[in-house]
């Protein structure tokens, strides 16, 4: 008796160009206005979360291999 004669072979997942990206830097609070503190939250708030979902991705990756 013969057995299954091809065998799988495992590919690599493509990993997405945006993930290869380092996360973005955080800006430092210049000017002491409440203008100057909401722009600054809202930038700081929007890069963590890139970075957030840029772990997320890796995770999700790692996770399927």
């Amino acid at each position: 008796m013969t057995a299954c004669c091809r065998s799988t072979v495992l590919s690599k997942p493509v990993i997405p160009a945006n993930l290869l990206e380092p996360c973005p830097q955080f800006s430092y609070l210049e000017g002491g206005t409440g203008k100057d503190a909401l722009l600054w939250a809202v930038d700081t708030v929007a890069k963590g979360n890139e970075c957030a979902a840029k772990v997320d991705a890796w995770i999700e990756i790692e996770k399927a291999r």
